[in-house]
C-alpha cells in the first residue's frame, strides 16, 4: 500500500486524537507535537491500525536536529517517516531507509525558488508544500520536481482539499477532524 492512497492525512498534535484516526479510512498520519515516549505509544497504536506514522522532527520535545535523533525516530519510536524543514535531516533518513516529506513554506517568491532547489538537492520522498491554498504554485512546483507532493497548513474546506488535489498534490495534510472522512 501507497502511505497516501487515502489523500487526507490526519495531522495531529494530541494523543485524545488517535480513536478517531483509527476509524478513519486515513492511511498515513502526521505526529506534529509531544514528546518521544508519546510518539513511541501513539505510532505503535497506530500502526497496529495500518497506519504509515511521520514523525515531525523538528516539533518533538527530546530530540535534536542531528543523526541520532533520526535513528531514534527509526529504532525507538518505530515510525515510517519523518517530515521536517531541515534538508541534512533530509539525507540521514534516506540512509537510514526512513521515509521522507521535506516540508517548505511558501512566504515568498524567493521562499518557492530556494524550496525547489533544496528538494532537487536532497531528494526527500515526498513535499509538503505549506500554505496548501494555493493551487497554481502547487501546479508550478509539480512540473519542477519529481516528488509527490502534500498540501497542507490552513487548508480548511472541502474545496479548498479539492482545488489542491486537482493542482496536483496527492494529498492534504490538515487537522481539520471534519475534513478526515470526505472521500
Amino acid at each position: 500500500m501507497h502511505p497516501f492512497s487515502y489523500p487526507i492525512v490526519p495531522a495531529i498534535r494530541s494523543s485524545r486524537k488517535l480513536k478517531k484516526i483509527i476509524e478513519t479510512e486515513a492511511s498515513s498520519v502526521f505526529l506534529l507535537e509531544g514528546d518521544i515516549f508519546l510518539m513511541r505509544n501513539s505510532t505503535k497504536i497506530l500502526k497496529e491500525s495500518g497506519k504509515f506514522v511521520f514523525v515531525h522532527l523538528d516539533l518533538v520535545n527530546g530530540l535534536g536536529r542531528d543523526e541520532a535523533s533520526v535513528k531514534l525516530v527509526k529504532e525507538y519510536i518505530g515510525a515510517d517517516g519523518i517530515i521536517t524543514t531541515r534538508s541534512n535531516l533530509i539525507e540521514i533518513a534516506n540512509k537510514l531507509d526512513l521515509m521522507t516529506v521535506q516540508r517548505i513554506f511558501l512566504i515568498d517568491s524567493k521562499a518557492v525558488e530556494t524550496g525547489i532547489q533544496q528538494i532537487k538537492k536532497h531528494n526527500a520522498n515526498f513535499v509538503e508544500i505549506m500554505p496548501g491554498l494555493i493551487p497554481d504554485l502547487i501546479k508550478r512546483i509539480k512540473e519542477e520536481i519529481k516528488q509527490s507532493i502534500i498540501a497542507g497548513g490552513l487548508v480548511s474546506t472541502e474545496e479548498q482539499v479539492k482545488s489542491a488535489l486537482e493542482a496536483g498534490a496527492v494529498a492534504i495534510s490538515t487537522s481539520k477532524e471534519e475534513l478526515w472522512n470526505i472521500f
